[in-house]
């Protein structure tokens, strides 16, 4: 126990004892409350609304791209971010560990522990993210069913709220609406019974979701 206790205290391992420490932390928080668990910016998606100006953002969008393009290049596309990171710092944890075990009595020089220890730092999350990504690709349908269920919730959850309607018309095949929400202003896809008199800046309420389509219903606000 003495020399476990050694070695995760000892230099590199130290430095992701720390990152695992708050790991454990946030998945404490997360149990009870306190932290939200979210799934990765890549694969989040409100079925039937988009991002107010997301098209605009020409950079934004570039960054997600290669975010998207870097999870898939390590199989880690669908898997949560925070699942992701957690397995990545627990690897980078273990690596430095049986480093430290076995090979950190055979070297004499402070200086040249130092030097080892930092190469180790940086290299442990290399080596680790597609061990990672190999070890998580078989839960990705699980993963997918979850984001489902989730954005499905998200998106009923809009139900009763107050929007506007940005569309010249609205019919059962045709109609955008805004909504602020949450401090983000939305757009959404909504349908309204005909005939309606419904036109641009007129106040709706969303009635209904339907998941399969991926749109709202709507009345007139009163």
């Amino acid at each position: 126990m003495t020399d476990f206790l050694s070695n995760i205290l000892t230099f590199p391992t130290l430095f992701y004892t720390g990152l695992l420490g708050l790991t454990l932390l946030y998945w404490l928080s997360s149990m009870i409350g306190i932290a939200d668990f979210d799934f990765d910016a890549a694969d989040m998606n409100l079925d039937g609304v988009d991002l107010d100006g997301i098209d605009a953002e020409a950079s934004g969008s570039t960054d997600i791209a290669e975010s998207s393009g870097f999870l898939n290049k390590f199989k880690l596309d669908g898997i949560p971010l925070t699942i992701s990171l957690s397995f990545v710092i627990f690897s980078s944890w273990i690596l430095s560990f049986l480093l430290v075990n076995y090979y950190q009595d055979k070297i004499v020089e402070d200086w040249l522990k130092v030097f080892i220890g930092i190469w180790v730092i940086l290299l442990a999350p290399v080596v680790s993210i597609p061990l990672v990504g190999v070890l998580l690709s078989p839960l990705k349908p699980v993963f997918k069913r979850f984001r489902e269920e989730a954005e499905g919730r998200k998106a009923g959850s809009l139900v009763g709220h107050s929007a506007t309607v940005r569309t010249d018309k609205v019919t059962m095949t045709f109609g955008d609406a805004d909504l602020d929400h949450e401090g983000s202003s939305l757009i959404l896809k909504i349908r309204a019974e005909e005939p309606n008199e419904l036109k641009r800046g007129d106040k709706i309420i969303i009635t209904k979701y339907l998941p399969d389509e991926h749109i709202y219903m709507v009345r007139r606000s009163v």
